[in-house]
């Protein structure tokens, strides 16, 4: 079935095509362009990855906690295609690994844990995704935020994109 586009996966409900995005266009339009998003906004954000990120390093995180991480690696991950910041020592392609290995533990009835090195990349990754929030312009932010959303869509929806993916539905 390799080109074949336009089916759902098994794994998604028909109603997921029309579920609002996290953001609308015209909240994105209307971001501030030089601005970063408000303190208000921001805290929270942080506080639930670096929550996520202490939970794993205790081996207790729970399925959301796993979530807020992967959904921190998409938007970082997005940013990085984008081109709005650079990733010379790979760390968040480190990050993303390490959360891809949660997932996976999580989907395979294992539990979510990670070895030292992934735990301290995923660390440096908390660390430096609350600076990439507090650099990175409010319009930036949720343009990635829906292009992520667009891309996740895409991957469910249709199987296609770049790489190996494993979806993990509760």
């Amino acid at each position: 079935m390799n080109g074949v586009t336009g089916f759902i996966n098994k794994v998604v409900d028909r109603s997921y095509p029309n579920l609002p995005y996290h953001y609308s266009l015209a909240q994105e339009l209307t971001a501030s362009a030089s601005k970063p998003l408000h303190q208000r906004k921001r805290n929270p954000l942080v506080q639930a990855v670096n929550d996520a990120v202490q939970a794993v390093g205790y081996g207790t995180p729970v399925v959301e906690q796993w979530r807020t991480l992967a959904d921190a690696a998409n938007i970082a991950e997005t940013m990085l295609t984008l081109g709005l910041f650079d990733d010379p020592d790979a760390l968040f392609s480190d990050a993303v690994a390490a959360v891809v290995v949660l997932g996976r533990a999580h989907g395979h009835g294992e539990p979510m844990r990670l070895n030292a090195a992934q735990l301290m990349h995923l660390t440096e990754f908390a660390e430096a995704y609350e600076q990439l929030l507090a650099l990175a312009s409010e319009r930036n932010y949720i343009h990635a935020h829906r292009a992520t959303e667009r891309r996740l869509r895409e991957l469910l929806l249709n199987g296609t994109g770049e790489g190996d993916h494993e979806f993990i539905v509760n």
